[in-house]
Order: structure tokens, then sequence, then C-alpha cells
């Protein structure tokens, strides 16, 4: 069911597939110069608050798919447009695959990010990513077996407290910027994890993901469970994602498929009367299968 709530400037509608008319699961859509969005349920369903926003474009994106930006003047001249069809990409991702598949492989090796013994939690909001450089120094091509990330759990008396879900992504580092770049895997999985201390272990073996010899940027997206975005300024993910101190900024961040942003903030750490300063970077394992 699609509507437009006038007064409340409330958009609802659906996502789906433009040949299968299939619904998209959690795809983003986000206010283009704002940092107001929201995602689709499980059911392709969103629900949109686009008060003091008429004049804005609305991007809708979803791994695989084609990015859509939409004036919002569209739908509220056409409210036949709330229900958004999304393209798939055409890409050459499935010859890759292939090629990938008829390799041999060594034994796994687990990289990660030059971590210090430090560790924290920390909320991140509904919608981010936050994506991570793993370098590859051996400069040798590889597949991807596993990914691993923690988190803990998270308590409040004092903010609402909202579940969130988690999605793994992959992207080739960008040649210009340096920043995460083109997708190289359109795997899509959405993790559950329930509100306490724990790794979460992505088994990746079957999907062939590429490690290339440039190194690859993994991000780490905060999904909401429901199309309702949490009420009120401040909320408390829940779990936490953990972070760990690190002397380069490795991480970028996104806001529901907006453009990536460096995170470059030191922080300040006293220790033994030394001060030092360092960047935070989620704490990441990778296990690696290099090429024979």
């Amino acid at each position: 069911m699609s509507f437009l709530s006038i007064n409340a400037q409330t958009l609802v509608g659906v996502i789906t597939d433009s040949l299968s008319n299939k619904p998209l699961a959690y795809a983003n859509l986000s206010v283009l110069n704002s940092k107001h969005g929201t995602s689709t349920d499980s059911l392709g369903n969103y629900i949109l608050e686009i008060k003091n926003h008429s004049n804005d474009t609305v991007l809708v994106s979803m791994l695989g798919y084609q990015t859509k930006k939409i004036p919002l003047h569209h739908f509220l001249d056409n409210t036949n447009a709330l229900d958004i069809r999304l393209s798939g990409l055409n890409t050459n991702l499935d010859d890759v695959l292939l090629v990938y598949k008829k390799k041999k492989y060594t034994s796994a090796k687990t990289l990660g990010i030059p971590r210090k013994k430090i560790k924290f939690k920390s909320s991140v909001p509904i919608g981010y990513e936050r994506s991570v450089f793993i370098a590859n120094k051996s400069r040798r091509k590889g597949k991807i077996k596993s990914v691993s990330f923690y988190v803990k759990k998270a308590d409040s008396d004092i903010y609402n407290m909202h579940p969130i879900y988690f999605r793994i992504k992959f992207y080739q580092k960008h040649a210009y910027n340096q920043g995460p770049g083109n997708a190289i895997s359109y795997y899509d999985s959405i993790l559950k994890p329930n509100n306490k201390n724990q790794k979460i272990q992505v088994n990746l073996d079957d999907f062939l993901i590429p490690f290339l010899e440039t190194g690859i940027y993994i991000g780490i997206e905060t999904v909401n469970p429901t199309p309702a975005e949490p009420t009120g300024s401040m909320y408390i993910t829940t779990p936490n994602l953990v972070m760990t101190y690190n002397s380069e900024p490795l991480t970028y961040s996104s806001f529901r498929g907006q453009p990536w942003t460096h995170l470059k903030r030191k922080m300040k750490w006293k220790a033994f009367g030394k001060t030092s300063y360092y960047y935070t970077n989620p704490l990441i394992d990778v296990e690696v299968q290099f090429e024979k």
C-alpha cells in the first residue's frame, strides 16, 4: 500500500526489482542534502518523513542495483511514484567469480588492521556504514574465506535503545582518492545479532569474494529492522560495534549511499604519563586464501 500524508509530509511505499517485481529488503533511501533517511523492511516497505525537505532529492540505493535520484516534488505531484522500481546492474562479476572458482588456493591466513590492545565499543547510528581498508602487503591475488567483527552489549538508563542488524559489503580501492570504489561482490546477507558480547564470523568460502592485489575495503552497515526510524534525537544502537585505536585513518563513512567521508579525527589517549593520538577503526579480522 502506498500513500502520501500531506500534513505530516510522509511518503509510504514499496521498493521492488524492476524485472521480477520482487520486494527489495533493506534498501536505503536518504534525503540527499541532509542526514535524514530510512530503509525498507524485510518486505520492501518504507516510510520516509520529508518535512522541511520538499525541495530536495531522494537518493535510493541497494547493493547490486542502479542508484536512483528522485526529486521530492515528483512524489508530491504523482502518488504513483511512491512505489519505486530499481534496475539491476549489468556487470561481469559472474565471469570474474568463475575465474576465481577455477583457481587453487593456499591455506587461510588471518589479516586485519594493525591495532593497539585498547578496544572500546561505539554506537553507530542507523543507516551509517563504516568501511575500513585491509591492506594486501604481499600483493598476491586471493579470495576471502571469512570476515569477523566484534560487538558488545549496550546499556543505558538515559537514552532510548534501538536494536540493529548489520550488513557486510566489499569494495575495491578507488584509484584516485584511495577511498572505497566500486563493489567487488554482491554478497548480501543481513546479520541479526543479539545484544550481547560476541564475535560475529561470516563464512564466505562459497561466495568467491576476491582479495585484490591492491587490498580491499570492508564495510559494516547498520540496518534498521523496521521501516520506522527511531523517535527523538538521542538513541543508542544495540549491540555496539567494537573499535580499536590505530596510527592510520583507515576508515570511511557513508550515510545510506551518500558520498564517502574520510574519518580523520584523532582520539587522545593518556597512559603512563604519556599522551598519544590515534585514529579509530572497526575491529575486523579477515581470513584470506592466496592463489598458488
